[in-house]
């Protein structure tokens, strides 16, 4: 089973500094092995956001003979011991970082401080800017060591400056902060890159190049997106995005487009022209915005410019670990939330990793959806902290580990993963890290090693729910609320629908159709019933494959013109909750909504997942749960019960009829069907 780790290590009590990651001792791999984790993410080799100088000396500088004896090492010895055990650590690529930290310089040149301060040296930043003008030499190779031709921008002039000439420029020509990763108080800065721009890209590409050196088993590329944060804080108009929108317009003409001349169109100068200003590029003017010319076209001109950056970067990483090492390494990328404006990078992912936000005691509507988003691969996602996280955090202090194992336990059984976080990143929320009791995810570990069998995915329904990637993705470009639910006009019916069928035990799977994986009438094969919520941009092939569906079939939420004759209301779900369960065939349950289920087909019969989210509140512990019926559509020869983490749940069968009783946090029957 892939177990994946959000393997940061930053130190406990402390906050998280950005792009700098712990030094790894030999005892913290030897904790990979004892939770069984083999997939390490954000784990190495991250600093290059600092300066190319300062990654080649977190992969390979020599470590002094203090820290040998307490087991140090560098990155790159790192990677090997990982290697030693198949464990694959992520090298971490972050695309949103350009840094600059204050330091104090000692009189010979050395530094006397390095973002935390001693006043024992003259101030001074180290950082991009720095770094790339050779400021330290005592200290760093030159940067025409690493770059003997130099890097050259869009229109051809030679890059100097890193800082200044890779950082995202608005339309007012202000640099833009990525802000959420800076520590409150702190004096360093962290400014956000131009990812259209040519010579960030080859420098990014020399940063691979020496991950790959060092020996990183994988390469993460984060912040896949880093055009929309600059999009979102009045977008980037530098003169690499003005050359390549330029392009961009020449290879997509509109109405909008009609007597500009695109040899030598300049959007910038085009809007200054009309009196726009940065405060009306914003993302909270995203109504007004949508309103300025060209603004949409802008818009997908730097959508395909993110899914460019991760077929180069993939390409690049592909070619160069074949060269160097015989063998081609995996890529990822954060896709975050699982949001629209990611799919597209999905074929260029080995694994399928990302954030998990908005944490609740209950997911299992999101991860059965996020199981059709990862389409058959295999991935992890680490979690996005928030209060229900840093309540787990207080528990775990508590040695109540009640939550934290139903956490990390969900999304196993809907065919989701969420990775094990060790010393994981709290967004600065709090000056700490996330580590769990180790013995507990040993526990865990140790379980799931045992019971791998009870995971092997293949989920049973009659109910196929589509989720359309064209619909989602013109809520989030264009209405700038779909990843917030609660706000009024964003994709909420998908997940709200989907939500109150878990609820109450209505079996689905979700069907994600994008332009990489139509609708068609073979995915359509085997369901009863199809619902479409919030699907009203379906192409014409597909509308026809959903016309041609011979089951039952409705619309809700926003529905094309094309199916308004099949909408039905959902407002009152119980209407459409006794519509779905008209010809259900394969579980009714006494409709206990402290239990969560998932049904995945066997050999022998079903493999039956319980989710217990009784949790009190008061105590923090989650209560037992004496009995739980369920009404089978085949009789069951056999159930043999497994639970975690007491053991001792049991069932009881009786043709179609089962009884589970003593429900644990998870418990999994196995249910064997006479053939």
């Amino acid at each position: 089973m892939l177990r994946g780790m959000h393997y940061m290590c930053w130190y406990k009590g402390d906050w998280n500094y950005h792009p700098s990651m712990m030094a790894k001792r030999l005892q913290q791999v030897e904790d990979i092995e004892t939770v069984h984790g083999n997939m390490l993410l954000w784990s190495c080799l991250g600093s290059g956001a600092i300066g190319i100088p300062y990654l080649e000396r977190e992969a390979f500088e020599p470590i002094s003979p203090r820290f040998r004896f307490y087991g140090y090492l560098n990155d790159s010895e790192f990677c090997r011991e990982c290697e030693k055990r198949d464990i694959t650590a992520y090298a971490v690529l972050w695309k949103a970082q350009l840094w600059e930290f204050p330091g104090e310089r000692a009189e010979d040149g050395a530094l006397a401080a390095l973002n935390k301060l001693r006043g024992e040296g003259e101030p001074c930043f180290v950082g991009m800017s720095e770094l790339s003008r050779n400021q330290y030499p005592a200290l760093f190779r030159p940067v025409e060591e690493f770059f003997p031709e130099r890097l050259s921008r869009s229109d051809g002039s030679r890059v100097s400056d890193f800082l200044e000439d890779f950082a995202a420029r608005t339309l007012e020509g202000s640099k833009i902060l990525s802000s959420w990763l800076m520590v409150p108080g702190h004096g360093h800065r962290c400014y956000t890159p131009c990812g259209n721009n040519p010579a960030y890209m080859e420098y990014m590409k020399k940063l691979l190049s020496i991950m790959i050196d060092a020996g990183a088993g994988g390469v993460l590329m984060d912040e896949y997106d880093v055009q929309f944060h600059a999009l979102g804080n009045a977008g980037c108009f530098c003169p690499d995005c003005m050359f390549r929108f330029r392009e961009f317009l020449r290879q997509n003409p509109s109405p909008e487009t009609e007597g500009l001349d695109l040899d030598t169109f300049d959007y910038r100068e085009f809007l200054l022209s009309k009196g726009f200003k940065d405060a009306d590029l914003m993302a909270n003017q995203l109504s007004a915005r949508l309103e300025i010319p060209l603004f949409r076209q802008f818009t997908l001109f730097n959508l395909q410019r993110v899914e460019d950056d991760m077929r180069q970067v993939r390409d690049f990483v592909k070619a160069y670990s074949r060269e160097k090492r015989g063998r081609e390494i995996p890529v990822t990328a954060n896709l975050y939330n699982c949001l629209p404006k990611s799919q597209g990078l999905r074929k260029y992912c080995d694994v399928i990793c990302g954030e998990k936000g908005g944490i609740k005691l209950r997911q299992d509507a999101f991860y059965r959806f996020g199981y059709a988003y990862m389409s058959g691969k295999e991935g992890s996602f680490i979690e996005d902290p928030d209060d229900h996280i840093l309540q787990i955090l207080e528990d775990i202090d508590r040695r109540i580990d009640d939550a934290y194992m139903l956490f990390m336990l969900e999304p196993l059984s809907h065919g989701f993963n969420i990775a094990i976080s060790y010393g994981g990143w709290l967004m600065n929320f709090k000056k700490d890290s996330f580590y769990p009791n180790l013995e507990t995810e040993k526990q865990i570990g140790d379980w799931l090693a045992a019971h791998e069998n009870l995971f092997q995915m293949n989920p049973a329904a009659q109910i196929a729910v589509v989720y359309d990637q064209r619909s989602a993705l013109d809520v989030e470009l264009f209405s700038g609320n779909y990843p917030d639910p609660s706000k009024e006009g964003g994709f909420r019916t998908f997940f709200d629908v989907t939500q109150e069928l878990c609820n109450r035990h209505i079996l689905y799977n979700v069907l994600y159709c994008s332009d990489d994986e139509p609708l068609t009438a073979e995915r359509l094969a085997g369901y009863d019933t199809l619902l479409l919520p919030d699907v009203y941009l379906l192409p014409q092939a597909e509308k026809e494959a959903v016309r041609a569906f011979p089951g039952r079939k409705a619309a809700v939420g926003r529905v094309d013109r094309d199916f308004f004759d099949l909408r039905r209301p959902y407002t009152k779900f119980q209407e459409l909750a006794g519509w779905l369960m008209l010809d259900n065939r394969l579980l009714w349950t006494d409709g206990n909504q402290d239990v969560g289920v998932a049904l995945h087909r066997t050999p022998e019969g079903w493999n039956l997942h319980l989710l217990n989210y009784r949790l009190d509140n008061v105590t923090r512990r989650i209560q037992r749960i004496p009995s739980f019926q369920i009404r089978l559509g085949s009789p069951a020869a056999q159930a043999i019960v497994h639970s975690f983490p007491h053991g001792d749940a049991q069932a009881e069968a009786d043709g179609c009829s089962l009884t589970v009783r003593n429900l644990d946090i998870v418990t999994v029957v196995e249910i064997k069907t006479d053939k």
